[in-house]
């Protein structure tokens, strides 16, 4: 899954809160690792472009 912009962001900070302490093994589960995943990774691109414009 990829983040392109905030709409994204928001909906998958959403889905996140919503199936958060899914248990191991479920699909959930592995669904919430790669939202964690991407959420980090907008985060991340986010942070570099603010200090990209300093």
């Amino acid at each position: 899954m990829i983040i392109k912009n905030e709409t994204d962001y928001e909906k998958a900070s959403e889905r996140a809160d919503e199936i958060f302490g899914a248990k191991k093994g479920t699909p959930e589960e592995k669904e919430l690792q790669e939202l964690l995943k991407a959420l980090k990774a907008y985060e991340d691109d986010f942070v570099k472009m603010l200090k990209d414009n300093e």
